[in-house]
């Protein structure tokens, strides 16, 4: 039966472990085996502190015992952390592979003692002098029980960092998968705006066309210059504050062209504004719904106002046409509109629709003031 976890081909790809990135990187081994280094000098100091009123003690000798079993400890810690990654304390059936860990630890003190012997040997006849280990049996067993400690510490370690790191991992897939959904939901929102938008104007087309055939002419012109900027758009879902205005202008001179000198359009931003960033269309379905309910007589001031708020950005569209009713059902356009703002400013934009200032409705959008950043392509 064996001992190793196996890994499933369909896994995802493990994160690159700590050795790997270690003996890949030059600079990094440095600072590690500097850090052991550091931990051989200190230990080394308190030993040789602790020694100060022995008038036999030599300082090199503390310094060579600690400095080599520091050095040592860091080189099999790296074969610690390998061994532990293939055989696991972790996980379904660690309480078997835990078993494989205690001959380990044997071998660990055995290779941890032979080489430690051999450079304070070294050590020790370059300075003249000579080094003994003792009775072999006595010294292996006094290794042995601090080396029992120092591996299961290593091996403690590397499943600790291993857990960590994995935890992490999913954390950022669920992010990721978080992000796509939202994205791939935001992508269908934007698709189900601009047909629902093309359908009221066809429609306003059709009824203006039996009254006033060069204004419904007008119209068409119109609308097909809006939809040629939409389909040279490039699906982002920002864009400038002033791209975002510009077309609204379009559209509302689109509309506006129902009763030529009755329907009066204000649109107000403030300054500074067009270089920072806004939901694609989202004003836009605000207005047409202003147009289609509150100014559907084709008659009525119509104020689109864009502001500074602090470090906010407030945008008010408001008419002065038949009133909101309390009892009001959103339809798709607004519908569609606080969807998307749920899922792009989540907990961070404020949404309100009630009575405006002189009658009919006013709609409030306060969100992040955030400047336009060109999005990457796919």
């Amino acid at each position: 039966m064996s001992t190793l976890s196996p890994a499933r081909p369909d896994a995802p790809p493990e994160p690159r472990s700590v050795r790997m990135t270690l003996l890949s990187r030059p600079l990094w081994l440095m600072l590690y085996f500097a850090g052991w280094t550091f931990i051989g000098l200190w230990l080394g100091t308190n030993v040789w502190i602790s020694q100060r009123d022995n008038p036999g003690a030599v300082a090199w000798h503390y310094y060579t015992w600690e400095l080599s079993s520091a050095l040592v400890v860091g080189a099999l810690a790296l074969a610690v952390g390998w061994f532990e990654s293939r055989c696991r304390i972790t996980g379904p059936g660690a309480w078997r592979r835990m078993l494989v860990h205690l001959p380990a630890a044997v071998v660990f003190s055995l290779v941890h003692v032979a080489i430690i012997v051999a450079i304070r040997k070294a050590v020790y006849a370059a300075m003249g002098s000579s080094y003994e280990f003792g009775e072999v049996w006595i010294g292996l067993v006094y290794e042995f029980q601090k080396d029992l400690i120092t591996y299961l510490s290593l091996v403690v370690a590397c499943a600790l960092i291993r857990t960590i790191r994995e935890r992490r991992r999913h954390q950022l897939e669920a992010l990721e998968l978080r992000r796509a959904l939202s994205e791939a939901k935001l992508a269908h929102l934007a698709a189900q705006i601009e047909p629902h938008f093309v359908f009221n104007t066809l429609n306003a087309i059709s009824n203006r066309m039996y009254e006033d055939v060069p204004a419904a002419d007008r119209m068409i012109v119109a609308l097909s210059d809006l939809l040629r900027t939409a389909m040279t758009a490039d699906g982002s879902a920002f864009v400038r504050v002033s791209d975002e205005v510009h077309w609204l202008r379009a559209y509302t001179a689109l509309m506006a062209e129902r009763q030529p000198g009755l329907l009066h359009v204000d649109i107000a931003v403030g300054e500074g504004l067009d270089a920072m960033r806004l939901p694609r269309l989202l004003l836009q379905p605000l207005v047409e719904n202003a147009f289609r309910h509150g100014l559907r007589n084709g008659r009525g001031h119509l104020a689109v106002t864009l502001r500074r708020d602090g470090e906010q950005l407030h945008c008010r569209v408001e008419d002065d046409g038949v009133g909101f009713a309390a009892d009001a059902q959103p339809g798709v356009g607004l519908a569609n509109v606080r969807e998307r703002l749920a899922l792009l400013y989540p907990d961070r934009h404020r949404w309100q629709i009630g009575p405006g200032a002189h009658g009919g409705t006013a709609v409030d959008i306060t969100l992040p003031l955030e400047p336009w950043t060109a999005e990457p392509k796919a």
